[in-house]
């Protein structure tokens, strides 16, 4: 009986040599606040991926074939947030010295600041586009700096252009010192509701290299419920799938890597899980569709 891997899609194994893509589970846990549980999402979200098509009727061909390889979850350090950051960083730098396209499955939001700065290294003139439904902008946060609370303001610090979109939970802390620099734009989801802002916000970034970082706390949580720090008024499948297939697709701009984070799945398979899969699968689909000059 063949046993079937479990791999992100359950797709056969890939060797490094010949992956484009590599699903990096990172299963960290230590500064969540509100629900626990971010720690299983890179195991229920490669699982429950195993539960739909392989071929996407939008694009017309299997995204797959281009070589997804799933590593090995790393090991958390919970000695210190800013160890795990800087743990992360080393691997995913290996990585990208090998030229692999990373995708970082969280794990709480901080994991993402390793992420980038692995990716700022490597690419130089990086900027940042995060869809979460908190800025995450604090100076610190129960007692650390490294929190994921503060992780777009340690992002900003590496000195580049921020994009937040969909916030619709920010502190007088965060409004205060958004007051003090120009090179952070924040998209309330309020005033993102009031037009086509799928479109009007993608021909308002600056052309370039980016890192797109998605906390599933974006959506509705009526759509994915399982989160640590859930947002009413959020945003659904179809406007956010057509979003980031605009940003995407803009010839002068390059997504260089990108994370799903701070899902909080209560078992192996949830539909929270099924959908953050999905997700990734659809962003892979848009990037290959574009290296391919793929019309759709």
């Amino acid at each position: 009986m063949n046993i079937v891997p479990l791999n992100f899609l359950s797709i056969s194994y890939v060797s490094f040599k010949k992956s484009k893509f590599i699903i990096f589970p990172i299963p960290y846990e230590g500064t969540v606040t509100g629900n626990s549980g971010t720690k299983f999402a890179p195991l229920s979200i490669i699982y429950s991926s195993r539960n739909f098509e392989l071929y996407d009727e939008e694009l017309g061909f299997e995204p797959y074939e281009i070589g997804i390889k799933t590593e090995e979850e790393i090991e958390p350090d919970f000695s210190s947030p800013e160890k795990m950051i800087k743990k992360i960083e080393k691997v995913a730098l290996y990585y990208l010295k090998n030229k692999k396209f990373v995708i970082g499955i969280g794990g709480e939001h901080s994991i993402t600041l390793g992420l980038f700065k692995a990716h700022k290294k490597y690419f130089n003139d990086l900027n940042y586009i995060c869809l979460d439904a908190h800025s995450d902008l604090r100076k610190k946060y129960n007692g650390t700096k490294f929190s994921h609370a503060c992780v777009n303001r340690r992002i900003y610090e590496e000195k580049c252009n921020v994009y937040i979109l969909g916030v619709r939970s920010i502190s007088k802390e965060e409004i205060d010192f958004l007051k003090e620099t120009e090179k952070i734009k924040v998209y309330y989801a309020y005033q993102m509701k009031k037009e086509k802002w799928q479109e009007k916000i993608v021909e308002n970034i600056l052309p370039g290299k980016y890192y797109l970082s998605i906390d599933v706390d974006f959506f509705d949580p009526s759509l994915i419920p399982e989160t640590g720090t859930p947002e009413p008024g959020g945003f659904f499948w179809n406007e956010t799938l057509e979003f980031l297939k605009n940003l995407i697709l803009r010839k002068d701009i390059e997504i260089c890597g990108f994370d799903v984070v701070e899902l909080a799945p209560t078992k192996i398979f949830t539909p929270s899980s099924l959908i953050s899969a999905k997700l990734i699968y659809k962003i892979i689909g848009n990037l290959v569709g574009k290296w391919k000059n793929l019309k759709f």
